[in-house]
Formats: structure tokens, C-alpha cells, sequence
């Protein structure tokens, strides 16, 4: 999306929140919480062809607990000068108020990896954020995500069932429909040998 806002960490070209958070539930009591990360920026890596070098793009995305951690301990052992602030505690039960804490921690992350320079442009933080940056390469060179690649093949899958479904269907029931006239043809063929009996009992071919 264009953005008319400015950036706020200039010598970065990049700013990034935690404003919210989503709670996803699954089956059977499962489920995991999704942090909503809206990404502003004007660096060229976020941006398509069509994009101006003064545009500014805002866009968003959502992570669970586990990409967030897993993108701190490659930034943390990449870069040990930077004193990123705390991580978030695992705990085993996730209750409303961690949620709102990770959130709140989360977002002083976030903006804390915005205002370095090092961290900011770096080939973690582009993968993490979805770029199709050198850094992050689509081996595929496709623009379709790999989850809909496969969905787009298994409806391609579906599809040729559903259109087997059918005229196996129909040859079902003309092979019973043939059957029952084979059944009927045979009684009337027994019929007319009765008729050909002559007095002697002699069949006459």
C-alpha cells in the first residue's frame, strides 16, 4: 500500500510496531496467537517496479511466538553488539495477560531492530519480513506462495475425481440396465424354444 506518513527512523528507511495481536483457535481446545507486525519503509527491497525511490509502503504481517523467537536467536548470534531487549519467558500455559505482555515486548523489539542500521537491512530480518530481495531468493521464481501452489494442486486433483465421479456413475448403472435386459432377452429366448417344441418333443433348429 502507498503510505503518505514519513518515516520516523530516517537513516534506516525502515519503522516497525506491534500494535495487536489475534488469537487463533483450533480444534479441540488448540490454537496459537498471531502478532500482527505492520511494517513502514521506503527501502527498495519492500518495493515493486512500479514504486517511485521516495514512496513509502506500509504493509503487514503476522507471527507466531516461535518466528519471532527463531529471528532473535539468528539476530542475537549474528549480531552480539547489539543489546536487543529482553525476549519474552516461555511459559506453559499462555494466559490473556502474557499475551498483552509478549505484545508490549514484542513491539520494543521491533522498533528496536527499525532504529540499527545493521539490523534493519539485514538478510534475517528481509527473510523474516517475506521480501523477494537477493537475500531472501524465490528458488521457484514463481510470485504464487508455496501453500497455494499445493492448494492449487490438490483442487486440480479434486477436480479430475469429480469429473470421473460421474461417468463411472453412469457406466454403473447401463452395465445393471444391460444386465437386466440380458436377463429379460434370455427369458424370452426360453419362451420361443417352448413354442418350437413340436408333438415328438424334437427341438427344430
Amino acid at each position: 500500500l502507498f503510505f503518505p506518513r514519513q518515516i520516523q527512523n530516517t537513516h534506516t528507511g525502515l519503522d516497525l510496531s506491534v500494535p495487536e495481536y489475534k488469537e487463533i483457535h483450533g480444534k479441540m481446545m488448540s490454537g496459537h496467537v498471531e502478532y500482527h507486525i505492520v511494517v513502514v519503509t521506503r527501502l527498495a527491497a519492500f518495493k515493486s517496479a512500479k514504486h517511485k525511490p521516495e514512496d513509502v509502503v506500509q504493509f503487514m504481517v503476522s507471527k507466531k511466538y516461535s518466528e519471532i523467537e527463531e529471528l532473535y536467536q539468528k539476530l542475537a548470534a549474528r549480531y552480539p553488539q547489539a543489546s536487543l531487549p529482553l525476549l519474552p519467558r516461555k511459559v506453559l500455559f499462555v494466559g490473556e495477560s502474557d499475551i498483552c505482555e509478549r505484545r508490549a515486548m514484542f513491539n520494543d523489539i521491533m522498533k528496536f531492530i527499525s532504529k540499527d542500521e545493521d539490523l534493519a537491512t539485514s538478510p534475517e530480518l528481509l527473510e523474516f519480513l517475506g521480501t523477494k530481495s537477493t537475500s531472501a531468493i524465490d528458488f521457484k521464481g514463481k510470485n504464487i506462495p508455496d501453500d497455494k501452489e499445493k492448494e492449487d494442486e490438490e483442487n486440480e486433483a479434486l477436480d479430475f475425481f469429480k469429473e470421473e465421479t460421474t461417468p463411472d456413475l453412469i457406466s454403473q448403472l447401463s452395465s445393471v440396465e444391460n444386465a437386466k435386459k440380458g436377463e429379460k432377452k434370455e427369458e424370452e429366448e426360453e419362451e420361443e424354444e417352448e413354442e418350437d417344441l413340436d408333438p415328438l418333443g424334437i427341438i427344430r433348429y
